[in-house]
């Protein structure tokens, strides 16, 4: 079954609660909150990337990141109500942010490019994990 939230920004934002459509959220808000940041952090890693080398969509992926920043804003108050410290959203982005910086760095190793099929696969792999949980349109 799918669910419909609303949410007020440009573009429909669709939650899927059925794995068939995609991944299901994590049933806390502490661990939604966790998601929410640690996506954001991914997404920033990616635009400022993709910004700085003038490659794919900066300006799609910063919007994507935006939506995350917006679901962590809403979901923190009830993530903090259930025990996560102050900050600790921070802490998670920053993970996000270096886990994508990790794999943008080994993608430059072209004296290795076993390394390079790895680093695709996972940067890929991650960026999809969290476009999955939730679809834009428009």
């Amino acid at each position: 079954m799918i669910r419909a939230v609303p949410i007020p920004f440009c573009g429909a934002v669709l939650f899927a609660a059925s794995a068939a459509a995609a991944p299901a959220l994590p049933p806390t808000a502490f661990q939604r909150a966790e998601v929410f940041a640690t996506c954001a952090g991914r997404l920033s890693a990616l635009a400022t990337f993709q910004r700085a080398t003038q490659t794919g969509s900066h300006s799609a992926t910063e919007t994507l990141r935006d939506n995350f920043d917006m679901l962590l804003e809403a979901t923190l108050p009830a993530a903090m109500d259930q025990g996560v410290p102050v900050g600790e959203e921070t802490k998670w982005q920053a993970r996000g942010w270096a886990e994508v910086a990790g794999l943008l760095s080994a993608q430059q190793d072209r004296g290795n490019p076993t390394r390079v099929d790895h680093a695709n696969d996972g940067l890929n792999r991650v960026i999809e994990d969290c476009r999955a949980l939730i679809l834009t349109s428009g």
